[in-house]
């Protein structure tokens, strides 16, 4: 499915040059809010941690790498005796019921439970079912839940959109969650805030692993790339990938120059363009080299449900690219999207509107 359509240049001071906006999730938007308001909290512990390695994903839009425990038995969220913590939120009154949606969620002593506060719980549901069974399902203990802004009319999705920024003393970095407004309420993208929490990304990039492509939330640009452990570099587009910020973490991918993913994204992801995107990666190894490689791009935004469009494969070939924009032509041929009667493109004028259809060369006075 060919990449959709960048989205334009952020122009806020908030955001880097050439850092673009995305549909329905932007973690680098500015953080917003009121003063914090204690409030208390569901209790419990946090999950167990991920360690081990990361399940190969199913082959939709929904599905991203989740990590699963390798040597821990699963384990109970929920303790007897524990105590229960404060939360404070820094949250506007217009976001009351999102928070509202968000502790619950996270109060959920359950996968059932759980279920009923995510967004698109039926294409959701495989892929926690397969988690949960490494990892705690009870409650997720968070110390602050901070407004970073809300969307009225987001370009995805089919309500409002609400974006918090989640804290807990034991995690190094918040992360970032996003809720989406349906008939019955706010829903969380379970998906996207378990990747970050358990900071998927990373540990997919640090071990070699074996098996399919895994999917991944990430930041991506094109970067330059020096060392030796890639075998024919000079061949491969380099690109540097990060999770949601405020992780620091940073790795490279790599893309063969020639595959008809690298010429679409030479034109969609042109250097210093920096874009939220949901990407393909896989491991591959040559003798004592091994490296990621980007295997496909599913959708430039952070959106978690499936969309219309379809991935784009390093392997597929590319419809369209011989198409001509309207009113230009090549080789004397133009575009079948073209018009017959080759009017300039739209929001173009001819200078001299008034021009006969048949222009004669001017003659020489007394000729």
């Amino acid at each position: 499915m060919p990449i959709t359509p960048r989205d334009r240049v952020m122009t806020e001071s908030s955001r880097e040059t050439g850092l673009m906006k995305t549909p329905g999730f932007d973690p680098a938007e500015k953080i917003g809010g009121n003063k914090p308001v204690v409030e208390q909290s569901m209790g419990g512990t946090p999950p167990v941690p991920v360690i081990a390695s990361v399940t190969p994903p199913e082959k939709t839009a929904t599905r991203t790498a989740i990590a699963q425990e390798a040597s821990m038995p699963s384990t109970s969220a929920s303790q007897p005796n524990q105590k229960t913590n404060t939360i404070e939120v820094n949250s506007p009154p217009e976001a009351a019921s999102a928070v509202e949606s968000l502790k619950q969620f996270l109060a959920a002593p359950s996968l059932i439970e759980r279920l009923k506060h995510t967004l698109g719980a039926d294409h959701m549901q495989p892929l926690m079912e397969r988690y949960y069974k490494h990892s705690a399902d009870g409650p997720v203990t968070v110390d602050r839940i901070e407004f970073i802004r809300i969307d009225p009319n987001p370009e995805l999705g089919a309500g409002r959109h609400c974006i918090f920024s989640l804290e807990n003393k034991t995690w190094e970095f918040p992360v970032p969650v996003m809720l989406e407004e349906q008939k019955d309420g706010f829903k969380v993208d379970w998906l996207a805030f378990v990747e970050f929490k358990d900071r998927v990304l990373e540990k997919f990039l640090q071990t070699y692993q074996e098996g399919e492509p895994a999917r991944f939330h990430v930041g991506i640009i094109r970067h330059h790339y020096f060392e030796d452990n890639v075998p024919n570099l000079d061949r491969k587009d380099a690109f540097r990938v990060s999770p949601a910020p405020p992780n620091i973490f940073q790795g490279y991918i790599f893309l063969d120059k020639e595959s008809p993913l690298a010429r679409e994204l030479r034109a969609r992801l042109p250097w210093e363009t920096h874009v939220w995107a949901i990407v393909e990666l896989e491991w591959k190894k040559l003798g004592t080299q091994e490296w990621v490689e980007l295997s496909a791009m599913p959708q430039m935004h952070w959106y978690s449900l499936p969309v219309e469009s379809k991935p784009i494969k390093s392997t597929q070939k590319i419809s369209g690219l011989e198409e001509m924009p309207p009113g230009i032509s090549k080789n004397g041929k133009s575009s079948s999207k073209s018009s017959s009667s080759n009017l300039p493109p739209p929001g173009i004028s001819k200078s001299t509107p008034d021009l006969p259809t048949t222009v004669k060369r001017p003659q020489p006075v007394g000729r």
